[in-house]
């Protein structure tokens, strides 16, 4: 790692933890249906990666076709 692969956790909060971590992942997840609107706006704008939204109803379908999808870049 280099010092500017940090910038974005300097803040040492959840949120800059959240962020630094969904900038270097291939998917983002929400495992939760509150969180916070600032990185909800941020993340489902990101481009090139697969965002699902939280589902309490849904089942696994929705995230065995990510890892589909992942397994196949």
């Amino acid at each position: 790692m280099k010092e500017k692969d940090l910038e974005l956790y300097k803040e040492g909060t959840n949120t800059a933890m959240f962020r630094g971590g969904a900038s270097f992942a291939d998917a983002i997840t929400f495992g939760a249906e509150k969180i916070d609107k600032k990185l909800s706006e941020e993340f489902t704008k990101v481009r090139g990666k697969k965002t699902l939204p939280f589902n309490p109803e849904g089942d696994l379908t929705d995230y065995l076709q990510l890892y589909s999808d992942l397994a196949g870049k």
